[in-house]
């Protein structure tokens, strides 16, 4: 495809003849599928749904494969005696505008009040050739085309000073792409992390918006707070979820008003720091429960990228091994052993709930074992499941972790069979209504959850 290509139809031959005789840059698509498989180019801005010709469902499905592969894109939909419901569908799940009169005229109108207003939106960055020639992106290496969606809307977006929400499972490199959101956003401030569930909720905000002296007991002296410290650039708020409620509403008024009032103080200091949030559990459901405000979920939901785990990404797995394997032997002055069938098929039918981060560390205990020659299945097997057993440990150290997910896994079987209630489910266990309360605040055990989950089942 041209890369001078600004539109791209999706639809019958006829209105891409008609389109191409006023001028416009036109390509038509044969099949939807060619969205999903990049070929679309660069220059391609707009998408023209032809709902006569497709069909409505096949309409709606376009509408959400171009959601998740191009959002970027903005889509028109041609669809001549659509009534009112139809156009509200359409428009709710993404659409720019529905033409439903058949007239040529009125959709050549909305293309220009589209491409008008596309002149003050960024270039759509094009990775296709970075991807194929070095598999990483700032530092980052994948080969899987759910990142590079994910590195593309990073390099589309960095240089806007919109909130970010990074969705992923503990150890996928949220913090990593935090970080390339930095780099490739231009600002010459520091890049501050924090994790709000490693502070305590009565310092939280202190540490984050600053404290005058004698604010309360122990503050000896004036503290500037992590947002000021970040001024300039970017912060990261990891763990998002665990931060306080209250701390939630002043981080709200904080994102509103471009301020921070430190604790303490009758007096407000603009700040300019770019914000990214990080979670690995779901700010939906915790709004639902009452523990996150909704208008701070939506103040932060703007851009949001939903990290895929690493089961989830095969092409990874020996992509990413092999780049640990040569840099921990290289740290180490070994030769990097060579790698089995066996040892690469166990591999990659591995869980890897621990995500790369697992996999990182599982690199350098293997190569610490003293794998020089040849890594098999067995070797792997001995690694993933033999557990050193530190002798300094008494047997109930040693017990406690274990217990304490036993224990987790029991009370949420028991909360599923009693459909979240309370009192059935303290009955059951054999422990009082308020010791369970206790232990579900404790593992963070949503009983709300239950009752939507077998609700839902008995509709």
């Amino acid at each position: 495809m041209p890369e001078t290509t600004s539109i791209v139809i999706i639809g019958a031959p006829d209105l891409e003849k008609a389109l191409s005789r006023e001028g416009l840059g036109v390509v038509r698509l044969e099949t939807p599928e060619n969205v999903k498989t990049l070929e679309i180019g660069s220059q391609a801005r707009l998408v023209i749904l032809d709902g006569q010709y497709l069909g409505d469902s096949l309409v709606f499905d376009m509408m959400t494969t171009i959601q998740e592969h191009r959002p970027y894109l903005d889509v028109l939909v041609f669809k001549p005696g659509a009534d009112a419901a139809y156009v509200h569908t359409v428009l709710k799940n993404g659409a720019s505008d529905v033409i439903y009169e058949d007239s040529h005229e009125k959709l050549h109108e909305a293309i220009e009040a589209i491409q008008t207003n596309q002149k003050f939106s960024p270039e759509t960055p094009d990775l296709r050739d970075t991807r194929k020639r070095l598999g990483s992106f700032e530092g980052i290496l994948s080969r899987n085309g759910v990142m590079w969606d994910i590195f593309e809307t990073i390099a589309r977006t960095a240089s806007s000073d919109a909130t970010v929400l990074i969705v992923g499972e503990t150890g996928t490199g949220k913090d990593l792409l935090a970080r390339a959101i930095h780099r490739q956003s231009g600002r010459t401030g520091r890049f501050v992390a924090v994790n709000c569930s490693t502070i305590s909720p009565e310092i939280i905000e202190s540490e984050l918006f600053g404290h005058e002296r004698g604010a309360f007991t122990g503050a000896h002296q004036q503290k500037q707070g992590l947002f000021r410290y970040a001024d300039g650039g970017t912060i990261l708020l990891d763990e998002i979820g665990d931060m306080p409620v209250q701390t939630q509403l002043s981080l709200l008024r904080v994102l509103q008003e471009q301020t921070v009032r430190p604790v303490g103080s009758h007096h407000e200091v603009p700040i300019d720091a770019r914000v990214i949030a990080a979670t690995n559990a779901s700010l939906a459901n915790a709004v639902q429960t009452g523990s996150f405000r909704e208008d701070l979920f939506y103040r932060l939901d703007v851009i949001r990228l939903e990290v895929p785990p690493l089961r989830e990404r095969r092409e990874d797995i020996l992509y990413m091994f092999g780049h640990f394997l040569k840099r921990v032997c290289a740290d180490y002055g070994m030769d990097c052993p060579e790698l089995h069938q066996s040892f690469m098929d166990l591999l990659l039918e591995q869980p890897w709930p621990g995500n790369v981060r697992q996999l990182e560390n599982l690199t350098q205990r293997l190569v610490l074992k003293g794998h020089t020659r040849e890594l098999t299945a067995e070797d792997l097997t001995e690694v993933l499941y033999s557990q050193d057993i530190p002798g300094s440990l008494t047997l109930a150290d040693y017990l406690e972790p274990h217990l304490i997910t036993l224990e987790k896994e029991y009370l949420e079987n028991v909360l599923s069979e009693n459909s979240g209630r309370i009192a059935e489910s303290a009955n059951q266990a054999g422990i009082s209504r308020r010791t369970l309360l206790r232990k579900l605040k404790t593992y963070r055990i949503n009983k709300q959850y239950f009752r939507n989950k077998n609700a839902a089942s008995n509709e």
